[in-house]
């Protein structure tokens, strides 16, 4: 549908707009527009598009994965869904065309990092080839995003109590959505490195960065993935044995016994002593199990 008028997609309404009705190269002036409320109009065309299926978006999908970071939050969400329909319905579609959605794993916008992240993980299940190669910008975002778990205090800058209780409760809440998008995304990263190991040799230093990360889900899921990289290739992560042993004494019970699957999988028999340390003394019951049967392995296998 092209109207007289030198604005794309201008008097359209893209909630009853079918593939027929559209002309390609409008609508890709609309989602390249530097108007925003152009490129709202475009992506919101793409959204209608794709729930009648992927060729109806598939000439513009470049353009559309262009905007999964894009400056404007609400364009970038709207994207990030069009992305998402794509990548349940046929997620080779998208290959070669995620530079922008793994870039939203680092996002400021919490929702925006938080969506871009349920679209990663939905991939990484069917295709995880096309994700397995930006393990490093995913561990990257993950790691410029580690919330304060004691939030911002805020007790010299606002002085009424109702209006501080009320900040905070936000603060809260949006504290909440970054925990869950970056839990996400390691999960996506253990998922892509336990398909293609490979993809990840080089992505070490950037998994150990996260080892000392306020958040337990996180350094675990570190620890996980070079679990999978020792079982893969144990001199890639023989560098940074004792990083791995120094989780032995993590306040986290998950962390720990996690650390010790992981030393197990390095096969390294210098983690030893400190193994029979922890199967001697460690609280809890099942990681001293755990590190009593890793030592006795490693022991055997030296």
């Amino acid at each position: 549908m092209t109207m007289d008028s030198s604005v794309p997609l201008d008097g359209i309404d893209p909630e009853s707009i079918t593939r027929d009705d559209i002309d390609d190269a409008e609508l890709r002036a609309a989602l390249s527009s530097s108007d925003p409320l152009v490129r709202q109009r475009g992506i919101d065309v793409c959204e209608t598009l794709a729930e009648e299926g992927v060729d109806a978006v598939r000439p513009v999908l470049d353009e559309v994965a262009s905007l999964a970071n894009d400056d404007n939050s609400p364009i970038a969400l709207r994207a990030i869904t069009v992305l998402r329909t794509v990548a349940e319905r046929d997620p080779g579609a998208l290959e070669g065309r995620l530079t922008d959605l793994v870039d939203t794993a680092g996002a400021d916008i919490v929702d925006v990092q938080l969506t871009g992240s349920t679209v990663l993980a939905a991939l990484v299940v069917e295709r995880p080839d096309l994700v397995a190669p930006f393990v490093r910008q995913l561990l990257e975002g993950i790691r410029v995003t580690e919330p304060d778990p004691q939030g911002e205090d805020l007790s010299d800058v606002v002085t009424d109590e109702v209006t501080r209780r009320t900040i905070q409760d936000h603060e809260d809440e949006e504290r909440k959505r970054r925990i869950s998008a970056r839990q996400t995304l390691s999960n996506v990263v253990v998922a892509a490195i336990e398909s293609e190991p490979q993809s990840a040799f080089d992505a070490v230093d950037a998994l150990v960065a996260l080892l000392d990360d306020a958040y337990p889900a996180i350094s675990g899921g570190a620890i996980d993935a070079l679990a999978q990289l020792a079982a893969a290739k144990p001199a890639v992560v023989a560098p940074v044995r004792d990083r791995l042993i120094d989780c032995l004494d993590d306040d986290s019970v998950v962390v720990r016994a996690r650390t010790v699957r992981a030393l197990g999988h390095l096969g390294d028999d210098a983690a030893v002593p400190k193994l029979r340390d922890v199967a001697a003394t460690d609280a809890n019951r099942d990681v001293r199990e755990l590190a009593d049967e890793t030592a006795n392995f490693l022991a055997n296998a030296s």
